[in-house]
């Protein structure tokens, strides 16, 4: 079985750093975005099924995974390898890695360096 775990502040929690993505969201053209809430997803992969099990995962969330005084959470159960029909695999969009934006120095005479004498 595959437990799926969603943590997430509570609405009356403040998020800052739901409002930092937020503001850079609107300052990269998407004035449209009301609000952003940063949580966390885990997923845990354990053998058997029984409703002790379920006990055991929603005490393993209570008091290890989320905070209850600042946060709520999710459990959701899956069998393992069982996709739901029709369900696509989500896949990483291609991405380039970073470019520097420091200049080689080939081609140009060395600096002689000061002296700290």
């Amino acid at each position: 079985m595959k437990a799926k775990v969603i943590v997430m502040p509570k609405a009356a929690v403040l998020d800052p750093q739901g409002n930092a993505v937020r503001d850079a969201m609107r300052h990269l053209g998407m004035p449209e975005v009301r609000s952003v809430r940063i949580g966390k997803y885990m997923e845990i992969d354990v053998e058997g099924q029984n409703g002790e099990l379920k006990s055991r995962l929603d005490r393993l969330c209570r008091d290890l995974l989320s905070n209850p005084v600042i946060e709520d959470y999710e459990l959701q159960r899956s069998e393992v390898g069982g996709r739901k029909p029709g369900a696509r695999s989500r896949k990483t969009p291609n991405v380039q890695p970073p470019t520097s934006n420091v200049q080689s120095r080939k081609g140009k005479p060395k600096r002689k360096r000061k002296s700290l004498r």
